[in-house]
C-alpha cells in the first residue's frame, strides 16, 4: 500500500528557499576570478631601507631589486648578494653587468657586486639605459645626455636635451628618446637624425630587432619603423597611461593606467586585444618577449597576471603598494617577479597554469599578422599623419564581470537570507 506523503508549505518554502540559495552560490562561483598565488618564493628587504624597482637578465638567470638597497638574486630566490643603491637599474642579458643610479652618480657594478666604475654626471639622473652586452650606457637628466662605454669612459655628451625616456637600438648605433618636443632618433654624435615634433612624446621602448619603436603619452599610443614612418597612431579612450612594456617580437604592447585598466595592444596594426579592469592604478606592467605572458602590479598591492588572449591566470597579493617599475618578467615568461618597499616575491609561470602551446615568431603577431614592412624616409624632420581615431573593440576579461570584493557580499546575503523564517 503506498502512503502518500504530504509535504506542509513551511517544508516547501524552506526546500525552495534552499534551491534558491544555491542558485546563488553556484552563479557567485562560476564568476570567481582566478585564485590567489602564493609565491613560490619571498626575500625581504634588509634594515636599510626601502625597495622600489626591479629587472631580470635577458636570460633569465639574475634578478635585480633596486632602491636604497640593491639585492641581486638568482632565478630560484637565492640572495647572491646584497649592497649599493639605485633608484633606476638596468642589467645585461647574461646578468653580469649592473647599471645603477643614484642622484647624480652612475655606476657600473659587476654581477658579483664589486664597483666596476662610479662617475657623476653633475645633474640628477631621472633615466639610464644600455645595449644588452653593456657595451654603451646612456644617462640623462636635467637637459643633459652622456654617452658612457664600458669602461668608464664619457665619450659625448649633449647639454640641451630635455629627455623624458631614452632606448638603445641594439645595434648600437644610435638611440631614440622622447622630450616636451616630441620624439627623436640620434646617432652617436647626438645630432638627431630624424625628429616627430608635433606633440609632447613620454614613454618609449624599442623592439628587440630595432626594427620599430613604440611610444606611449597619456592615452595616446604610437608605432614607427626604426627610419621615423609612423605605422599607426591610436587613441584609447579613457585614462592616461602610468606604465607600459613592448615584447620583444613588437606584437604586444601592454599599458597600465590611472583609471584602473590595464590594455593590450596587437603591434601589427594598434588594434585593441582586450581591456581588464584591476582593483586599482596599474603603476607597473611586464609582457615576455612573445607577448605570452603579461604581469600587471597595482598600488592596491595586487599583481595580476594574464595571457596574450586576456585569459586572467591568477593574482597575487603584496605587503605594500606595487609602484612604477617594480614587476618584471623574462624573456621567455618562465619567471616574474614583483617588489614592493618591503620585499622581493618570485612567481613561476607555472604557478599561473602551463604557458600556452603557441609560439609567435619574430616579427609577426599572434594572430599571424605581418608586422607593417620598413619604409626608408629621409633624416630631416617628418610630418606626421593626423590621429586616427579608434573605437575600442576590447575584449572584457574575466576580471571584468564581478568585482571580486562583491561575491562575499552575495554569498553573506544568500546564507542569512536562507537562515530567515518563511
Amino acid at each position: 500500500m503506498v502512503v502518500p506523503v504530504t509535504i506542509s508549505s513551511r517544508d516547501w518554502m524552506n526546500r525552495t528557499f534552499l534551491i534558491f540559495c544555491g542558485m546563488i552560490l553556484l552563479a557567485a562561483l562560476l564568476v570567481l576570478p582566478a585564485g590567489a598565488v602564493d609565491p613560490a618564493w619571498t626575500v625581504p628587504s634588509t634594515s636599510s631601507g626601502e625597495l622600489s624597482c626591479v629587472a631580470i637578465s635577458g636570460d633569465g638567470s639574475t634578478v635585480l631589486a633596486g632602491g636604497d638597497q640593491l639585492i641581486a638574486l638568482s632565478r630560484d630566490g637565492r640572495k647572491l648578494w646584497t649592497g649599493w643603491s639605485g633608484s633606476r637599474i638596468a642589467i645585461s642579458r647574461d646578468g653580469n653587468t649592473i647599471l645603477t643610479v643614484r642622484d647624480q652618480d652612475v655606476r657600473l657594478i659587476s654581477g658579483s657586486g664589486n664597483m666596476i666604475w662610479d662617475q657623476s654626471v653633475e645633474v640628477p639622473v631621472t633615466e639610464v639605459t644600455m645595449l644588452p652586452d653593456a657595451s654603451m650606457i646612456a644617462a640623462a637628466g636635467t637637459g643633459r645626455v652622456r654617452l658612457i662605454n664600458r669602461s668608464g669612459a664619457g665619450f659625448r655628451q649633449n647639454s640641451s636635451i630635455a629627455v623624458n625616456h631614452i632606448r638603445f637600438f641594439p645595434t648600437g648605433t644610435g638611440f631614440v628618446f622622447t622630450s616636451r618636443d616630441g620624439i627623436q632618433t640620434s646617432n652617436l654624435t647626438l645630432f638627431s637624425q630624424w625628429a616627430d615634433t608635433n606633440v609632447s612624446q613620454d614613454m618609449v621602448e624599442v623592439t628587440a630587432d630595432g626594427s620599430s619603436f613604440v611610444s606611449v603619452t597619456n592615452n595616446r599610443v604610437r608605432m614607427y619603423s626604426r627610419l621615423g614612418s609612423l605605422w599607426w597612431d591610436r587613441a584609447i579612450p579613457g585614462g592616461n597611461a602610468l606604465s607600459f612594456a613592448l615584447s620583444g617580437d613588437g606584437s604586444t604592447i601592454v599599458v597600465g593606467r590611472d583609471d584602473n585598466t590595464l590594455v593590450v595592444l596587437d603591434g601589427g596594426g594598434g588594434d585593441i586585444l582586450w581591456t581588464a579592469t584591476e582593483p586599482s592604478w596599474v603603476e607597473s606592467v611586464a609582457v615576455s618577449d612573445d607577448g605570452s605572458t603579461i604581469a600587471a602590479g597595482c598600488i592596491g598591492k595586487t599583481l595580476a597576471v594574464y595571457d596574450r588572449a586576456g585569459t586572467n591566470l591568477g593574482s597575487a597579493t603584496t605587503e605594500n603598494p606595487i609602484k612604477s617599475q617594480s614587476v618584471a618578467v623574462s624573456g621567455d615568461g618562465s619567471l616574474i617577479v614583483a617588489v614592493d618597499s618591503g620585499a622581493v616575491y618570485g612567481f613561476s609561470r607555472s604557478q599561473f597554469g602551463q604557458p600556452p602551446a603557441t609560439t609567435v615568431t619574430p616579427g609577426m603577431t599572434a594572430s599571424g599578422t605581418t608586422l607593417p614592412p620598413q619604409t626608408t624616409v629621409p633624416a630631416s624632420p617628418l610630418p606626421v599623419t593626423s590621429p586616427q581615431q579608434v573605437t575600442p573593440s576590447a575584449r572584457t576579461t574575466q576580471a571584468d564581470l564581478l568585482p571580486a570584493i562583491a561575491l562575499p557580499a552575495i554569498i553573506g546575503a544568500a546564507l542569512l537570507f536562507c537562515r530567515r523564517e518563511p
